[in-house]
């Protein structure tokens, strides 16, 4: 594997304090220290672009907005690509989105630790990061599925830019999910 290690600098905002007549408020700060992951680009571009051919694959007849994930779990010793794409239904409740299904995908084979996800919004590459984001759900189903405990790597995610010059912005569950919930 030809590694270059990607260094995601720390953020530190600190808390602030408003005071006002009706009581004291806390601004919540933030601190991610930095991380640090050894990984072989030509697969980061591999995964981007089965999370993008994935995308094509949605079914998606009310949004038309189309989704695709690919994820390599830290736990599967073959390194397999598992794909999913966002499933629509009339029942908007029955909708799965494409990170959730891949991950699922994944559970079923019995993985429980991401390594890397990336994922493709096919109708809006090129946009800005907001608009190629996962949703609030997404978000909390990849935190289940990335070990804390851990010392190793942290899991990257990977957002598919859809610009000839960046493959993808690069990100962590922290930098996504800062205040995720933990049980």
């Amino acid at each position: 594997m030809a590694g270059i290690e990607i260094v995601l600098p720390e953020i530190e905002a600190e808390d602030r304090v408003i005071e006002t007549e009706a009581g004291r408020f806390r601004v919540a700060g933030v601190r991610i220290p930095e991380k640090r992951v050894m990984a072989d680009p030509a697969l980061l571009r591999d995964l981007v672009k089965a999370a993008r051919a994935a995308a094509a694959k949605a079914h998606v007849p009310y949004s038309h907005f189309h989704v695709g994930a690919a994820v390599i779990m830290a736990d599967d010793p073959e390194g397999r690509i598992i794909t999913g794409a966002n499933i629509e239904n009339a029942s908007y409740g029955a909708t799965v989105c494409g990170e959730r299904n891949a991950l699922h995908a994944a559970a079923a084979k019995g993985f429980r630790k991401i390594r890397f996800l990336a994922l493709s919004t096919a109708d809006s590459l090129g946009g800005p990061l907001q608009e190629r984001s996962p949703c609030g759900i997404c978000r909390q189903v990849m935190r289940e599925f990335i070990d804390r405990n851990e010392a190793g790597d942290a899991a990257l995610i990977l957002v598919d830019t859809g610009d000839d010059e960046f493959t993808a912005d690069i990100l962590d569950i922290d930098r996504l999910l800062p205040y995720g919930f933990r049980l």
